[in-house]
């Protein structure tokens, strides 16, 4: 990883990765302002300032403590923590659970304008693909804990349409051969894979299809199934 070998080399390479798990975990006794401290005091690289530019846009209290915090707001402060570290690999498993709707958009927001950079990698693994279908360059399904798709997002905008097809024209795109088949308010919607669009468009509206209709496509609805998106 990075060029470095995790077991003989995982002080070097901590310097470089942040992690944050699906549960985020502090200890309940310690306060907003010593979890500050003890960051500050362990990572070499971490940025006190952005950290509290971060939690400004909380009603975190420094104050606080982490047994007073909601689920949401812990998962903020742990937010908050990670990404005030320069680090060149960020791996966020779950970032947003307990979050509600605005905070997540602010997070998604925060993550692309004041931590991404193009020397910098974010990998993301999420079953709320719909939210970070925006942010993503590339993209992974993982079933049964092995990598099933492996694709950019530019190849599947120009590889997988899908289309709502007129009942009169069922037939005739079943004859294309779609991939998955599905029904929406009384209407077919077919996927293709690297279909003729000309020939798409006499049958319906076409448009390319969201994360989450892709994977139920490709991966089906195995029992224990889970999915990835890698950014």
């Amino acid at each position: 990883m990075l060029g470095r070998d995790p077991w003989k080399q995982r002080g070097d390479l901590m310097r470089d990765v942040c992690f944050i798990s699906d549960v985020a975990v502090l200890p309940r006794w310690i306060r907003v302002s010593q979890a500050l401290d003890y960051v500050a005091g362990v990572h070499p690289r971490f940025n006190r300032a952005k950290a509290e530019g971060f939690l400004t846009k909380t009603t975190i209290r420094l104050g606080s403590k982490v047994k007073e915090l909601s689920k949401g707001m812990v998962t903020q402060l742990h937010l908050a923590l990670i990404m005030a570290i320069d680090a060149r690999l960020l791996v966020l498993d779950e970032p947003t659970l307990g979050l509600d709707i605005l905070y997540r958009k602010q997070f998604y927001d925060s993550l692309l304008n004041d931590y991404f950079d193009r020397s910098r990698t974010i990998l993301v693994t999420t079953h709320q693909v719909e939210e970070v279908q925006h942010v993503l360059t590339d993209l992974m399904f993982i079933n049964r804990g092995r990598i099933v798709f492996n694709c950019s997002m530019e190849e599947i905008e120009s590889r997988y349409m899908e289309v709502m097809v007129r009942p009169d024209r069922m037939e005739a795109a079943r004859a294309l051969k779609p991939m998955y088949e599905r029904e929406v308010f009384g209407r077919a919607v077919f996927l293709f894979d690297r279909a003729d669009r000309q020939q798409l468009a006499a049958l319906g509206d076409v448009r390319t299809p969201n994360v989450a209709d892709l994977f139920v496509a490709l991966v089906g609805n195995q029992a224990g199934t889970a999915q990835g998106a890698v950014v």
